[in-house]
C-alpha cells in the first residue's frame, strides 16, 4: 500500500502527483499519520480527507493512520472513500492507567483497553457528528498557585502539555473535565511536584 505524507493539503497532493502511476494501479492508499493533527481547521483531519476525496480517482480508497475517535463520526460522509482507520489511543490510555495504578501493562490489560476503545468508537461513529472543539489553552500560568487544588491543576496541565509536546497526546483530545480528573489523581495520590515538572 503506498502511503502519502504531508502537513497541508498541497503536500499530500504533491505526493499523489509523484506517485500517480502507483496510486492509479492500487485500490488502497495510506494517509500518513493524522495522530498529531487536529480534527478541525484548515489543516485538520476532516479538511485533508475532504481535499483528497476531491482529487483522487473514483475507485481509490484510503486508510487513515492515527485517526482520532473524535473524527470518526465526522468521516461518515466519506464512507465511499475511507476504507479503514487505525489508532494507538488505546495503547496510550493503557500506559497512563498502568502508570497511575502502579501495575504492569500486560497483554491482557491492553486487550481490555482495546475492547473498551473499540466499543466507544462503534458507539461514537453511530452518533450524529459533534461540533469540533476550538482551542483549550494549556499554557503555563505566570503566578505560582497557592491553593493545593490549584497546584494539582497546574501540575496536571504541565504533565499533559509535556505529553502533547512528545506526541503522546493530541491537544484536541483534551477537555477541562479530563484535566480535572488528572488533577484529582495527583491531588489524592502523592505529594505535589512543582507545577513546571512533568511526571
Amino acid at each position: 500500500m503506498p502511503v502519502i505524507q504531508g502537513r497541508v493539503a498541497g503536500d499530500y497532493e504533491n505526493c499523489i502527483d509523484a506517485l500517480s502511476d502507483i496510486i492509479d494501479a492500487v485500490p488502497l492508499i495510506g494517509i500518513g499519520s493524522m495522530c498529531r493533527r487536529p480534527v478541525g481547521g484548515s489543516d485538520g483531519v476532516i479538511a485533508i480527507f475532504e481535499h483528497l476525496d476531491r482529487i483522487l480517482g473514483a475507485k481509490t480508497m484510503i486508510h487513515g493512520f492515527g485517526i482520532k475517535g473524535t473524527a470518526l463520526s465526522k468521516l461518515r460522509g466519506l464512507e465511499h472513500r475511507v476504507a479503514s482507520t487505525d489508532s494507538q489511543a488505546f495503547g496510550l490510555a493503557s500506559r497512563i492507567e498502568a502508570r497511575q495504578r502502579g501495575i504492569s501493562k500486560t497483554d491482557a490489560f491492553v486487550a481490555d483497553h482495546v475492547e473498551r476503545w473499540a466499543r466507544r468508537q462503534y458507539a461514537r461513529s453511530a452518533r450524529a457528528p459533534a461540533p469540533i472543539q476550538g482551542e483549550l489553552p494549556l499554557g503555563p500560568d505566570d503566578r505560582p498557585p497557592r491553593d493545593p487544588w490549584e497546584k494539582a491543576i497546574a501540575q496536571a496541565r504541565a504533565e499533559i502539555r509535556t505529553l502533547i509536546e512528545e506526541g503522546q497526546l493530541s491537544h484536541d483530545e483534551i477537555s477541562e473535565p479530563w484535566i480535572a480528573q488528572w488533577a484529582a489523581d495527583i491531588f489524592q495520590a502523592e505529594p505535589l511536584e512543582s507545577a513546571g515538572d512533568s511526571r
